[in-house]
């Protein structure tokens, strides 16, 4: 990327290249719905790439696109009616190219998805940005427009019920075998 002003358009098209996938993969975790996802990365772009002018030369351009695609997410769960989601299919593919090795992976994935299915809206969008994306409680709760303690507590109760939830999907498993 050049030194100063706004990020080109090949800019946009390596960084694309690189991390379309992840973005994609991370509003695919907060909508759960596949064509949601694609409209947040989508929008997320059109978004960035208007607004480049206003891109921080300190940063990375991918990072701040990732930014912009979660908050777009957001706005498309804000958008629709709770609970209209499809089950999170697998979105990860296996560096390690052992077929044991994806099926761990890909079963793990869905342990996770319906583990997370199972979760207030609240509490998955707060897990998924606090431990997922890495966001701070108050960055959460000033994009939710909700108070911090609030983001603190769905935190919370997420992690409490994934544990219970993966433990049973585990005893379930292990019952099977």
């Amino acid at each position: 990327m050049k030194i100063g002003g706004a990020p080109t358009q090949a800019d946009f098209h390596e960084a694309i290249s690189a991390r379309s996938d992840r973005w994609y993969s991370a509003c695919l975790k907060i909508t759960r719905n596949p064509d949601m996802a694609a409209d947040a990365v989508q929008d997320a772009l059109l978004n960035a790439w208007n607004k480049r002018h206003q891109f921080e030369q300190s940063a990375r351009l991918d990072t701040w696109i990732h930014r912009i695609a979660i908050n777009a997410a957001l706005n498309q769960i804000r958008k629709s009616k709770p609970g209209v989601f499809e089950p999170l299919e697998s979105d990860v593919v296996s560096d390690i190219a052992t077929p044991h090795r994806h099926l761990e992976e890909y079963e793990l994935e869905n342990d996770l998805a319906t583990s997370l299915a199972r979760l207030t809206e609240i509490e998955r969008v707060c897990f998924i940005l606090k431990h997922l994306e890495q966001w701070r409680a108050r960055e959460i709760s000033a994009e939710l427009d909700i108070n911090e303690g609030r983001v603190k507590q769905a935190v919370f109760r997420a992690v409490k019920k994934l544990r219970v939830s993966m433990q049973e999907l585990q005893r379930e498993d292990d019952e099977r075998l």
